[in-house]
């Protein structure tokens, strides 16, 4: 009997210590993965950080490149298109045009994406609205020729014309050779037929009529 109970035991501490062992390798093995878990995670965050500060130096770079000169002169000119021009836009003022509704259009895609802050974005309101008030015949007549053009253009258009009307903000146009005809681009851009689209609205009607 006492050999039964000395065996009973001896069996008892190895199987304890198998036990303890198995545990140890356990918390030893999940340990482990804990580790590699958060090396992992802090190597996916540096790869995400510099992306994010790589885009948002892009972002910059745009954002100056709408406020140069060179476009300040371009907003000029859309401004002062002539009835004419915007129904038969020749090929030499349609190319920088085009220039710059990309450079708006990019703006948009950074806002969406969350690099730039939509109020920042927002400071390039005014020039938006006048531009979209000014080409929104031309955008839609260079779209049933080309398919894709000017959506995220379009898209910025309305963010800006969404902010201005939630807060009572007006913005002013004067058509070309009509300098007496005050136009509030806020009021008027409300009317559906040249009312500029949300994103969601232009990825709405993109699903309806694939172009």
């Amino acid at each position: 009997m006492k050999k039964l109970l000395y065996l009973g035991i001896i069996i008892w501490g190895v199987w304890g210590a198998y036990l303890s062992y198995q545990k140890e390798w356990v918390a030893l093995g999940a340990t482990f993965t804990w580790f590699l878990a958060g090396g992992l995670f802090f190597a996916i965050l540096q790869v995400y950080q510099a992306r994010k500060s790589t885009n948002a130096q892009t972002a910059i770079t745009i954002f100056r490149e709408i406020r140069d000169p060179e476009s300040v002169e371009t907003l000029r000119l859309i401004y002062n298109l002539t009835q004419d021009e915007l129904k038969n836009m020749p090929s030499e003022k349609s190319k920088i045009i085009d220039h710059l509704i990309d450079k708006y259009s990019a703006l948009e895609v950074w806002v969406n994406r969350g690099i730039i802050d939509k109020e920042i974005a927002i400071e390039v309101g005014p020039p938006a609205l006048r531009c979209w008030y000014r080409l929104h015949s031309y955008i839609e007549n260079t779209r049933n020729q080309r398919g894709y053009y000017g959506d995220n253009f379009e898209a910025l258009a309305r963010l800006a014309l969404d902010h201005f009307h939630k807060n009572k903000m007006r913005v002013k146009f004067w058509p070309a050779g009509h300098k007496d005809k005050e136009v509030d681009l806020v009021t008027e851009l409300q009317y559906e037929k040249i009312r500029p689209r949300s994103l969601k609205e232009i990825e709405k009607d993109r699903k309806k009529n694939p172009k």
